[in-house]
């Protein structure tokens, strides 16, 4: 292989990492009003019920984002924490703002595995999770960004409850352009709460291995 040939494969490759540095630097300025709530490691704030966002899939971050100032979610007046995300994800101008700020999210390190605060029967949990969320969330909870599903071994149990509530009101996924609400939005339906309670203490106990 000739020098010239070898240097300009070097730098193709080197590219995106210049690139991915230069948006999460941009993104790191463009985060600091999410401390509040989501705080500086992106490890959530149960105070406010805010979510833990490191460690989650980049993918379904920008789709929340977007779908926060499309209005496609926190426009309900029942949903409360989604009104309060709206104003904050609107201080984003443009596609290339929400994508620097996620990858700066991305470039934080996973917050440990959230403490357990409901009771469950994570045996049966595993049964229930298998042959209703498995299928979009991952067998182990991994999240798939091919179908926008989130990781949920990052999520405190309380949070992961209290949104499938929002979807089984319809207070969340109900507008007609949210098709991926939507489908949460069914299956949410299909799930008691006692089928929940066990399933968030299968979730974790994923989130410990």
């Amino acid at each position: 292989m000739s020098p010239g040939l070898r240097y300009f494969l070097i730098f193709t490759l080197l590219i995106p990492t210049i690139g991915s540095a230069a948006d999460a630097a941009a993104g790191k300025a463009l985060y600091a009003p999410c401390i509040t709530c989501h705080g500086a490691n992106g490890e959530g704030n149960t105070a406010v019920a805010s979510p833990a966002i490191a460690g989650q899939s980049e993918d379904y971050l920008v789709r929340q984002l977007r779908n926060f100032n499309s209005g496609l979610r926190g426009t309900n007046p029942e949903d409360t924490g989604g009104a309060q995300m709206r104003p904050m994800a609107a201080t984003l101008a443009d596609d290339a703002a929400i994508e620097s700020v996620v990858a700066y999210i991305a470039s934080l390190d996973t917050p440990p595995a959230p403490a357990a605060t409901l009771s469950g029967d994570a045996g049966s949990g595993a049964k229930f999770y298998v042959s209703r969320c498995g299928a979009c969330h991952g067998g182990k909870g991994e999240g798939n960004d091919a179908l926008f599903a989130p990781r949920l071994t990052t999520l405190r149990d309380s949070y992961i409850v209290q949104q499938v509530e929002l979807f089984r009101s319809g207070t969340r996924g109900a507008h007609p352009d949210d098709k991926y609400g939507q489908q949460m939005a069914i299956m949410a339906k299909v799930v008691t709460d006692r089928e929940l309670n066990d399933i968030v203490a299968f979730l974790n106990e994923l989130a410990q291995q």
